[in-house]
């Protein structure tokens, strides 16, 4: 199997999101790897300046969201680490994968095709041309009925 030892999965809460988590457990748990868990708030995106620190009741609901992904894997014996980020999206995420030595991304992408790619761009396109690393996209949704999570997407999502 690949090694990948430390897998980087960024993670928006939505079902393909979840969906590449279910492939990062399947590569990572056979060789007792580790799982960063990245969500990355854009400050652009929710109206904050550059410069402005997010809210610690936000950055705190983006923590217990992590915390409940991470728990039943970790219960799994899983090394999972969650993080929650500000700033552009790809940097942090190819930041975060560079500073804890990622083997692999796994990350999930909404597969818009047309006006919607050319208006919102793909994050998953720009980090599989700038990533050191393999990166495995998922775009599956099928897989969130094999998920063996006590989480499910509803409870994430909300």
């Amino acid at each position: 199997m690949f090694p990948a030892q430390t897998v980087i999965v960024p993670v928006d809460f939505s079902p393909c999101a979840l969906a590449a988590l279910y492939y990062a457990v399947a590569v990572a748990e056979p060789q007792g790897g580790s799982i960063h868990l990245i969500h990355v708030v854009n400050p652009a995106a929710t109206g904050l300046a550059a410069s402005e620190a997010l809210s610690s009741e936000v950055a705190e609901c983006f923590r217990d969201r992590l915390a409940a992904l991470s728990e039943p894997l970790v219960s799994r014996g899983l090394r999972v680490s969650p993080h929650t980020l500000v700033g552009q999206i790809d940097d942090e995420i190819l930041t975060a994968a560079h500073r804890y030595g990622a083997d692999l991304i796994v990350m999930g992408t909404h597969g818009r095709a047309g006006w919607g790619h050319v208006a919102l761009g793909s994050i998953a396109e720009r980090i599989v041309r700038r990533a050191e690393c393999p990166v495995l996209t998922v775009k599956d949704r099928r897989m969130l009925d094999r998920l063996d999570l006590e989480v499910s997407a509803d409870e994430v999502s909300n």
